[in-house]
């Protein structure tokens, strides 16, 4: 019985797959630079394996109404919590998205397979585009 208990253990172990997912590059492009411009747009490494998204978007004509995002509803939820996006307009400040780290536990009811993806944050004001922020992510085994 102790022998069939170690065996099934070690089929665990062997079978379990360590799932790691983390940003590999960010790349924000504002169409607008006289409306607002990315004062910071880059990725930290907090530690080994552990990437981070910093963004602060710089807003010249404030209040700024009638804004939208097109983006998948999963990563806007994961971007609300470390942003100081999450509430209606106006938009009278910058905007902020500081040491944004992915957590896999927040995508496992999204399966997605091992690889690279881009997500893509487009963001209009007025009825026209004013920014694009494509964040590149690595998923290291499968959600």
């Amino acid at each position: 019985m102790k022998s069939l208990l170690i065996v099934l253990f070690a089929f665990a172990l062997l079978n379990a797959v360590a799932i790691k997912i983390s940003f590999t590059n960010l790349k924000c492009q504002e169409f607008h630079p006289e409306f607002a411009f990315f004062q910071k747009c880059r990725l930290v490494v907090v530690k080994r394996g552990v990437v981070a998204l910093n963004v602060h978007v710089k807003l010249l004509k404030v209040p700024v109404n009638n804004v939208s995002f097109k983006i998948i509803k999963l990563f806007l939820d994961v971007i609300m919590k470390e942003s100081n996006l999450n509430h209606s307009c106006p938009y009278d400040h910058d905007i902020i998205v500081d040491n944004l780290i992915l957590d896999e536990h927040k995508f496992s009811f999204f399966p997605l397979p091992r690889g690279d993806y881009m997500f893509q944050l487009k963001v209009a004001a007025y009825n026209d585009w004013k920014a694009l922020v494509r964040a590149y992510v690595n998923i290291d085994g499968d959600l």
